[in-house]
């Protein structure tokens, strides 16, 4: 019986383990990597199951009914949110299964995106902007509402239409590789609307970059212009694109890879990468002053983010750990980057 019990205990800290790693935090981040406390569930789950048996196979007569009672209720609650999540994600799956994604959840990514649009727009590169605010809401990995505000302050009138699902499960299946499904989808979205400028644009981009098919990309074209109500901006866009997308690599250049320094990261201008491995460091050494200090320097002189860099300075003001001196210097390089700010303009 030693043996048939060891068997169980086994596999419930198997379950117990692989359930725990299906929790998320608030924002959606997983815990799968958080392995103590983790191992510290799985072990009170394996113990109570332990007490369960012995009261099951003991005859312990009224006392031991309340730990019968006991003891499930206590199990519940140590897996309630891992269970949550796993009939969350099963009936995500029965609705709709392409909503279920097994990519790598990178909960930085819109923030490097807004980051970069940012720099460009400070920079004056408002072409650039344009660019990858339009490619970014052909992509769905940015908030479309949030890129039309930015289009229509970089003077690019936009249409306030809901972002179209469809389009959105296009995207999905020209990233996971599924070229003639995202093919199919995006012409059937033109056969309904042929002056859908953005499925046509997808189009364009599957077919020269994908299928290899720049002519057919270029028929796109041609009958995009031919719709009365697509905008002058929308296909001098598609038009630039197409240019872009259909010249040959004679000298392929192998993507460029974030610096690991921070010196090199802002010299190279990935300021989204900078700001995550500043936050990674001072999670690690939240008392660093000069750490926060640079960090609240890149989102005011990089990123031109005042209110960002205020609020760490505010922080820094509000926690007991820095002293007089420091929350003084902070406050007196807010001012110094603002008046910089202002004699730039």
């Amino acid at each position: 019986m030693i043996f048939l019990n060891i068997g169980i205990l086994v596999i419930v800290a198997l379950g117990a383990w692989w359930l725990t790693g299906l929790d998320k935090s608030f924002n959606g981040e997983s815990k799968r990597d958080r392995h103590f406390t983790r191992a510290l569930r799985t072990v009170a789950v394996v113990f109570l199951i332990a007490g369960f048996l012995w009261t099951v196979e003991d005859d312990l007569g009224y006392g031991g009914v309340p730990l019968l009672l006991i003891i499930p209720v206590s199990i519940a609650l140590l897996l309630r949110s891992s269970i949550s999540e796993l009939f969350a994600g099963g009936f995500m799956r029965l609705i709709d299964p392409t909503l279920h994604d097994e990519r790598e959840l990178d909960l930085k990514r819109a923030q490097r995106h807004r980051d970069n649009i940012a720099w460009l727009i400070h920079h004056g590169q408002r072409d650039q902007a344009i660019k990858l605010c339009e490619e970014l809401k052909l992509s769905g990995e940015l908030d479309a509402a949030t890129l039309e505000t930015t289009l229509e302050f970089l003077g690019i009138k936009q249409e306030r239409t809901v972002w179209q699902r469809p389009l959105n499960e296009a995207a999905q299946l020209r990233a996971q590789g599924k070229f003639a499904e995202a093919e199919q989808s995006l012409k059937t979205l033109l056969e309904k609307n042929p002056a859908d400028a953005s499925a046509a644009v997808m189009l364009m981009r599957l077919y020269t970059q994908d299928l290899r098919q720049p002519n057919r990309a270029a028929e796109v074209l041609r009958e995009l212009k031919k719709q009365p109500h697509v905008s002058v901006d929308h296909i001098g866009f598609a038009q630039r694109s197409l240019v872009e997308w259909s010249q040959p690599k004679l000298n392929p250049v192998v993507e460029e890879t974030a610096p690991e320094s921070l010196e090199e990261m802002l010299a190279k201008s990935f300021f989204g990468s900078a700001i995550e491995l500043l936050e990674q460091k001072i999670k690690a050494q939240p008392d660093d002053f000069e750490l926060r200090l640079k960090l609240a320097e890149v989102h005011a002189v990089h990123c031109d983010n005042f209110p960002r860099a205020e609020k760490i300075v505010r922080q820094i003001e509000t926690e007991n750990i820095f002293s007089a001196a420091q929350v003084a210097s902070a406050d007196a390089k807010l001012k110094e980057w603002r008046e910089s700010r202002r004699q730039r303009k």
